[in-house]
């Protein structure tokens, strides 16, 4: 064989070589995108399984409400790539949500109250499936990073077919939602509802434990931890407190010449004078039978001694159930030294104390700089419920 035929065969082997390396360089390539979707497959399959796994841990785990919202937003505006998040919760009685949870929001956002009827919630609720929806400069809620989102993934979320509330994922661009996301979406919502009722459920039966059930007013263990609370506001804000105490005066008299049913009856109208009288951020409560309370965060002791007058003046000047005309005797104490806080309560009883011994229907202002008051003897006229 000639050295031509040697260089022909040579060079023919060499291509053939050459296209089978490349055959085996295309298959290699399509195996490779064959493993990365596998693994994305596997990925996103470990993802949806870890946000509903993490969910379910929170029907179990948790009662409190606002950890179970969170718990959804995160996990599933992690999943979906949303930039923020807000979960809103159905009012009874309002066609109307409030956002109850949310993350990357300013915190004065836009589109703390939705209506049901008006987008961005209608057409994702009229469809019971979680949409991508428009949101204009009305709707947009601001977000912690600066700027606003342009669009809103809308899962509704329902039990029993009851409308329960509604998650939004902010999203910065439109995006079609696959079969897969909405069924994982669909399941974060079945979720959620369970654990949001759950909670609920808990709330209410914790509202019910602090809650005097014949005037709906906070009762003596509520006022108790709302007064801790306030105390230890106002040593952090460095501000004082009042504290009032209030009694309904010759209840006893009311019992035994018109009933208990009766007595009742005026106990829940006196309740909602003192709660009307009340500014919003007071707390009014029940202490026990006849006597009510009152906490007065930031207020001095001539604000106090207005608002007690005003509230004095507004239940004598009331007609009660039975046309019943009656009076409150009130004790007020007030500070500023986070020293004579615990002190409160006992002051304000005793000038109560004093009001009722200086012939009822007035107002007796405690006087925190004296000695720390002592118990006095029973109160004229003792008068049980």
């Amino acid at each position: 064989m000639d050295l031509a035929a040697v260089l022909l065969v040579t060079l023919v082997l060499l291509v053939a070589a050459f296209i089978l390396l490349l055959i085996s360089l295309i298959r290699l390539r399509g195996a490779t995108r064959e493993l990365e979707a596998a693994l994305a497959d596997e990925s996103g399959a470990r993802d949806r399984a870890s946000l509903l796994l993490a969910m379910a841990s929170a029907v179990n785990s948790s009662l409190a409400l606002e950890e179970v919202l969170n718990v959804a937003l995160t996990h599933a505006g992690r999943i979906m790539g949303a930039v923020a998040g807000a979960m809103y919760l159905v009012r009874t009685g309002k066609a109307e949500m409030h956002r109850e949870a949310s993350y990357n929001l300013t915190n004065r956002a836009r589109g703390a109250v939705r209506k049901v009827d008006e987008e961005p919630l209608r057409s994702a609720l009229a469809a019971l499936r979680p949409l991508v929806v428009k949101l204009d400069e009305r709707t947009a809620p601001g977000l912690d990073a600066g700027g606003h989102p342009m669009h809103a993934l809308v899962v509704p979320i329902q039990r029993s077919g009851q409308l329960m509330g509604a998650m939004e994922l902010y999203l910065n661009a439109w995006r079609e939602l696959s079969e897969d996301q909405a069924d994982l979406l669909n399941g974060v919502a079945s979720q959620a509802a369970i654990a949001i009722r759950h909670a609920q459920l808990f709330e209410a039966q914790e509202e019910n434990a602090l809650t005097d059930e014949l005037t709906k007013l906070p009762n003596r263990r509520a006022l108790a931890q709302q007064f801790l609370r306030e105390m230890q506001r106002a040593r952090r804000n460095h501000k004082g407190i009042t504290f009032v105490m209030i009694d309904l005066d010759h209840f006893k008299q009311v019992n035994d010449t018109y009933g208990h049913l009766n007595g009742d009856a005026v106990l829940a109208e006196l309740a909602s004078l003192l709660s009307t009288g009340a500014r919003e951020s007071d707390v009014c409560a029940r202490y026990g039978g006849e006597e009510f309370a009152l906490i007065l965060p930031e207020t001095t002791e001539a604000g106090a001694r207005t608002l007690a007058e005003r509230i004095r003046a507004k239940v004598a000047a009331a007609t009660f159930p039975g046309g019943l005309k009656l009076t409150i005797s009130v004790g007020v104490a007030a500070t500023t030294e986070p020293a004579l806080f615990t002190q409160l309560i006992d002051r304000a009883d005793q000038a109560l104390y004093a009001a009722k011994q200086g012939g009822r229907n007035q107002v007796r202002i405690a006087d925190m700089k004296g000695p720390a008051p002592k118990p006095h003897p029973t109160r004229p006229e003792a008068e049980p419920v």
